[in-house]
């Protein structure tokens, strides 16, 4: 997903990828979609969090995974209440560099 139309269709052709979205509305309510991660500044976290919960797909969130602990906590009773994953990613903790 990106909003530039062209640019996404590129990446998608380059990549291989059958789909590409210029929308993220389109991308979180595809039926195809199952999961969603959320590469967005953090100012817009909590609320692609919450449409993606609401949609009933599981959550990927680029750190910080909030702008406060309230958000932290609405984005947290939103999966739950949605019955989906909620996960923050800190995958670069496990990097050579960063586990020195």
């Amino acid at each position: 997903m990106r909003r530039d139309r062209e640019k996404a269709a590129d990446y998608a052709r380059r990549h291989y990828v059958p789909k590409f979205y210029d929308k993220a509305d389109d991308l979180i309510n595809d039926p195809d979609i199952n999961d969603v991660y959320i590469a967005t500044p953090p100012s817009s976290h909590k609320e692609y969090t919450l449409k993606v919960a609401a949609a009933g797909k599981h959550v990927y969130v680029e750190k910080p995974m909030a702008l406060s602990y309230a958000d932290c906590l609405e984005m947290i009773a939103a999966c739950e209440k949605a019955n989906v994953k909620l996960f923050a990613a800190y995958y670069r903790r496990c990097l050579p560099i960063i586990s020195l």
